[in-house]
């Protein structure tokens, strides 16, 4: 028999010692250093963002932080520091912490005796594109690149932002939403910085994919009609399931769509991918229709599992302070091309001819480029830091050299597993593979997973076609499908091919016929 005050006793000691042995976890979480933000419109004339990094639970004597020189997915060094104004560090009783820069984006900080300390420093947001930031009178828009530092050794730490915006501003981010509509979170940093946010008025649709919600952000307000934006939602909802049946779900909370009827003010133009939202511009002149807009969306949907999850082993994990070359953009960025095409055919929003005029486009573009012959597809890979958004002397789009790769590397599959297998049980494979173990995948990984489905080896179609120069043998593989190409003899020939001019006054070589068979 136990006395009452005793029995309570006993059974308060055994609640602490459960507590204490089932949720280690959530003590040490308070333990970890942790960065949280404060990001404020500060200056509208002067186009300026105040950023404020609140440091705690430091626990050693010096701190690297360190600013992103590039945004991934747009493959050029843009090195944001140059943006940075009063850039300065204290600690918590706010005198001076010493630090010194040891490389062109990073500073050591010295922390020894430091719980705390806080950065802060102006941004001069003045240039809108796809890859910077910009201030405006009805609006501000960054990705986090250009503003978020990360520490050395804590890249798996969350970190909360809280935004200061003017009177009457909106405020929509990729980053989750706590329960105060200025407050967001990230689990982590590599979310923190692929997170674009925009302030401002603009216009805000949402709608739902799959019972996710999602949403179309306008800019300027009033650039896309409710005619348009109904159209186009509805579009885009067709194309997320069609490319959603590839991996078997949608892998994110909510989607954004960010979209700037307006011309960027830099080389960074068209559109750029990232975790669980797109970056558009759209000029009205060119993009007023949603059909000469879904493409573009279809091919950064795709990214979300190509590339912003399913990545080469080059870029994972990313290195924010240096170029990240690797041989594999014709799959990442060409193959999210062909899918791009194939799901508005799966969609119902391409029909089969005009679906074959991209395969004979893609071709022509290919093969009536006389750097094909010099410049392999995981060569142009490799190279395209040295050019990506500006002119070079010589060369070839991996985009297009990859489109053409995954359209006959599908074919070729399906043919050689009689129709049990094609290109998506390779990128299934590959994302369950590797993605989902948290790493990327090689050319070597990719070769043995095609070998695998297949019961063939690759190993040759690769050092041919992939790390050389050689013309596929587009006729065979065509014809498993019941297809052939038609060369029209009318001007000089061309690696072997005719070339003629379009209606559209761009070069044609090649078209694709239909066979006997679909």
């Amino acid at each position: 028999m136990i006395k009452r005050n005793h029995a309570r006793i006993i059974i308060l000691s055994l609640t602490l010692w459960i507590t204490l042995a089932v949720a280690p976890s959530a003590f040490g979480q308070s333990d970890q250093l942790r960065i949280d933000y404060t990001v404020g419109v500060a200056n509208l004339d002067q186009q300026l963002f105040h950023v404020t990094a609140d440091i705690k639970n430091i626990n050693q004597a010096e701190l690297l932080l360190s600013l992103p020189t590039w945004t991934p997915g747009w493959y050029t060094v843009e090195n944001y520091y140059k943006n940075v104004l009063r850039f300065k560090i204290t600690d918590a009783k706010g005198a001076s912490v010493p630090f010194v820069m040891t490389r062109k984006q990073t500073w050591r900080v010295d922390t020894k005796g430091r719980e705390r300390i806080k950065v802060e420093f102006d941004y001069r947001a003045d240039v809108l594109a796809l890859n910077q930031a910009k201030i405006t009178k009805d609006y501000a828009f960054f990705t986090g690149t250009q503003l978020f530092l990360e520490a050395s050794g804590h890249r798996k730490n969350p970190s909360e932002v809280r935004f200061e915006i003017p009177k009457g501003w909106r405020i929509i981010s990729a980053l989750k939403q706590s329960s105060d509509p200025l407050v967001f979170t990230a689990p982590d940093y590599d979310t923190l910085v692929d997170s674009p946010t925009e302030m401002g008025n603009f216009d805000l649709t949402q709608f739902e994919v799959e019972g996710k919600p999602h949403y179309l952000v306008v800019t300027p307000a009033g650039s896309f009609s409710k005619e348009n934006t109904a159209r186009f939602t509805e579009m885009i909802a067709r194309v997320a399931k069609a490319e959603a049946a590839v991996f078997g779900a949608l892998p994110y909370e909510k989607y954004i769509h960010f979209y700037f009827f307006s011309r960027p003010e830099s080389n960074a133009s068209g559109a750029l991918e990232h975790s669980n939202s797109f970056v558009s511009f759209a000029p009205p002149a060119t993009f007023a229709q949603p059909e000469n807009m879904i493409g573009t969306a279809a091919h950064e949907f795709f990214h979300l599992w190509n590339v912003k999850r399913l990545r080469p082993a080059e870029m994972w994990p990313y290195d924010y302070s240096r170029e990240n070359e690797t041989p594999l953009l014709w799959v990442s960025e060409g193959f999210t091309s062909y899918y791009g095409d194939l799901a508005l055919y799966r969609a119902g929003l391409m029909d089969r001819k005009e679906f074959l005029d991209t395969v004979a486009d893609v071709i022509s573009g290919v093969e009536s480029n006389e750097a094909r012959r010099y410049i392999s597809p995981a060569n142009s890979s490799t190279s395209t830091w040295v050019g990506y958004d500006t002119p070079v002397a010589f060369g070839i789009s991996y985009y297009t050299q990859g489109q053409n790769l995954g359209g006959l590397l599908d074919l070729s599959i399906i043919h050689d597993t009689a129709g049990a297998a094609g290109l998506d049980d390779v990128m299934r494979t590959l994302y369950n593979e590797f993605y989902k173990k948290g790493r990327g995948f090689t050319t070597e990984d990719m070769i043995a997973v095609i070998n695998r489905i297949t019961k063939r080896d690759y190993h040759d179609f690769f050092r041919r076609y992939i790390w050389g120069v050689e013309v596929p043998p587009y006729d065979d593989i065509l014809g498993y499908a019941g297809y052939k190409l038609e060369r029209t003899t009318i001007r000089r020939p061309k690696i072997g091919l005719e070339v003629t001019v379009a209606p559209d006054g761009g070069v044609q070589v090649l078209r694709v016929e239909p066979g006997s068979t679909a």
